[in-house]
């Protein structure tokens, strides 16, 4: 095989990846040319290992911030707590950010470590351990940011506050039917005001039973 002849395979291999990381969900042009400077193998061992976003695309209800802003992270998505999610989802820039530095002096030494044992010395699928794990405190470390930031406002509280009521497990009142908090002590409807606390007194039935 001639010089051309195996960049040419190179560069369709590359393609291949940012067709399939498209089909994903994921950016095909981002995935392109983190396969172009790494690797056009890794690039398909790293799709195969991370979730298929382009399942949870088609039933996704975004949840705006802020005045209608969409927030990184994961906000919004079903299943997740709003912004208290513990594993909001790594964006395209995270994983480039990540491999970028499993690839270089800055890779962090226990991570790698613990990367490296759980692919039993496979160092491609180290590799892709290590990013998917760096990816990810690097999405929780820009949630938490934007949380901080979100605090700073009234509107900002007011959203946080609502994200949160949202993400509580939910029941209905046993006497009026209203969806209230399971955990919650009283029915908050005041012609109800039913009472939650007593051991024989009313009981709070979950949503979905």
């Amino acid at each position: 095989m001639d010089i051309f002849t195996g960049f040419t395979f190179w560069v369709g291999l590359c393609v291949a990846v940012g067709i399939w990381a498209s089909n994903r969900g994921r950016n095909g042009i981002g995935w392109f040319f983190i396969s172009v400077v790494v690797s056009p193998v890794l690039g398909f061992i790293f799709l195969a290992v991370l979730e298929d976003l382009s399942k949870q695309a088609a039933g996704v209800n975004a949840v705006g911030g802020p005045a209608g802003q969409p927030l990184s992270g994961g906000y919004g998505r079903p299943g997740s707590a709003g912004i208290a999610s513990a594993a909001p989802t790594p964006t395209d820039a995270d994983y480039a950010f990540a491999l970028a530095e499993v690839s270089s002096e800055q890779r962090r030494p226990g991570v790698w470590a613990k990367a490296y044992a759980e692919a039993l010395g496979d160092n491609d699928r180290a590799v892709a351990y290590y990013t998917q794990r760096r990816a990810q405190e690097q999405a929780t470390e820009r949630a938490a940011h934007e949380a901080d930031d979100l605090r700073k406002t009234e509107e900002g509280r007011a959203w946080l506050a609502r994200q949160a009521y949202e993400a509580m497990p939910k029941g209905t009142c046993p006497n009026c039917g209203t969806v209230i908090p399971l955990d919650a002590a009283l029915c908050p409807v005041p012609k109800c005001g039913a009472s939650f606390d007593a051991p024989d007194g009313w009981r709070i039935k979950p949503l979905g039973t």
